[in-house]
């Protein structure tokens, strides 16, 4: 009788055990994009910038709570093509496909290396990203809203580099007239669903 009692409670911890194990895996979700937004804000000799993309690809790794919050990014990849970038007018964009040496380098992208997500949403990620064909190391900080169930995620964040990190010679137009500055901000967000 003695020995019956502890093989059940052993079962019923194993099977307990095996439970906990199975819901804390089922959090773990493969997502891909629906919509994505990239722009390129800058300033000139004559008036600021911008570009914008609404097109590209990410695939991501995350895990949420059992409530359908955030809590850890496994993977992510990002890949803008870097002529989908389009301001107002197209000369500006030439220009900026030629400092961009889109030719050879037809993307953007950017990958993750490591992430934390905070408790708000707040996630901080550091990653591989690739303008020009060059790859830097760079930090990334961004804000995520996770819908009810963990459904759907919105990441977005900004951040400033400075071209010629990326060995990019800041466009000029009008002959020289018109002058790019070398800092300028990227703002993305983008929307995954199961």
């Amino acid at each position: 009788m003695y020995h019956s009692a502890i093989i059940r409670k052993g079962i019923a911890t194993l099977l307990f055990v095996q439970l906990i194990v199975a819901a804390a895996f089922a959090q773990n979700k493969t997502l891909v994009v629906s919509g994505i937004s990239l722009k390129v804000n800058g300033t000139s000799t004559l008036h600021d910038w911008e570009m914008k993309a609404t097109s590209g690809t990410c695939t991501a790794d995350l895990t949420f709570s059992p409530a359908g919050q955030l809590t850890g990014i496994t993977a992510l990849s990002y890949t803008v093509g870097a002529e989908t970038l389009k301001s107002e007018h197209s000369g500006m964009d030439s220009n900026a496909y030629k400092a961009l040496k889109t030719k050879k380098n037809p993307n953007i992208t950017f990958k993750i290396t490591t992430s934390t997500v905070a408790a708000d949403g707040s996630i901080k990620a550091q990653g591989q990203l690739t303008i020009a064909g060059v790859t830097k190391a760079v930090e990334l900080t961004a804000k995520s809203t996770a819908a009810a169930g963990g459904k759907s995620v919105v990441i977005k964040g900004s951040k400033v580099i400075n071209m010629t990190d990326f060995q990019v010679d800041p466009p000029s137009f009008m002959m020289g007239a018109m002058k790019t500055g070398n800092a300028v901000t990227i703002s993305y967000e983008f929307t995954l669903h199961q």
